[in-house]
Order: C-alpha cells, then structure tokens, then sequence
C-alpha cells in the first residue's frame, strides 16, 4: 500500500471517529428470528408481553413482532455488555424506546443501572436492524465524558460552596 492509497488517506478520518467515541467500556451484540418471537407471544400472550417489555415498548411496538423482537435484540446486546442475563436482570430493567428521528435508545430501570453504575456506564449507543425475518442489535456503552464547560462549572460550584 504506498502513501497515495484510497486506504491511506481513509486512515486518519478514521482514526478521528474511533477517538470521538472516547474508551469504550463493552459492547454487546445479539440476533434475534422474529417468527419464533411472534409464536411465543402469541403463546404467553399479555403476561409473556409485560415480563418482557415495557408499556412504552408496547405502545411503540403496536403489536408488531418485528419491533418486538428489534428492542429483545437490543435488550440482549445491553445485557451482555452489561455481563449480565436474565436472571440477575430483569428484562423490563433494560428498557428500549424511539427517539423522534427513529432511532432506538436505552433507558436503564433498577438492577440494570446499578450494574452500569458500577462499570462506570453513561452512554449507550445501539444500533437496530431488521431484514429477512431477523432482528440485530450492538450496544456500546461508554463512560461518561466531562467537556471543559462541565469541568468548569463544577470547579465555579465547588468555589461557591466551598
């Protein structure tokens, strides 16, 4: 490869987005069939429904399998980064909502956020996909990053206070 190469030029572009995520703490992937998904619902109806998603992933999900089994790919992808299943998490802790734009998001509920909290997790980034009959999902979580202005608005609160 010389110096010229379409690679060599992609090199730093790239460098400069892997450092804009800052370090990563864990990543989690997970894939999802979306018929056996549906045939579970339809078997453990209502119940099966609210042990595994939420109200809002409900609404959102409008009964919908595909949807559903999107945000249990996502759910399962946070829970491995996590490094924890079911059993010590609850699917409900880990909730997955829409943004305005489409875009899937976590919110952390009770054992999941504790368990982030002690690895140090801020951020979540998860990425969703559907094709074929099947639903994919990667969480990245990273910690939380402090700008400049956090840093001094901290260090102007602590000189009022202190």
């Amino acid at each position: 490869m010389t110096a010229a190469s379409p690679l060599a030029a992609l090199r730093p572009a790239w460098s400069d987005s892997i450092a804009a995520l800052g370090s990563t703490i864990a990543v989690g992937i997970d894939l999802v069939e979306v018929e056996p998904l549906r045939q579970l619902v339809e078997a453990g109806g209502p119940s099966f429904l609210d042990a595994a998603w939420s109200r809002n992933e409900q609404r959102e999900a409008n009964g919908q399998a595909e949807t559903l089994a999107g945000k249990w790919a996502v759910k399962e992808a946070v829970m491995k980064a996590l490094r924890h299943g079911i059993g010590e998490l609850e699917p409900c802790d880990i909730e997955v909502l829409t943004t305005a734009v489409g875009a899937p998001r976590v919110e952390l509920h009770r054992a999941a956020r504790t368990f982030a909290r002690g690895k140090r997790i801020a951020t979540w980034h998860v990425s969703l996909s559907h094709e074929e009959g099947w639903a994919a999902a990667i969480a990245v979580a990273l910690p939380r990053r402090i700008s400049g202005a956090e840093t001094l608005a901290t260090t102007e609160e602590g000189s009022k206070h202190g």
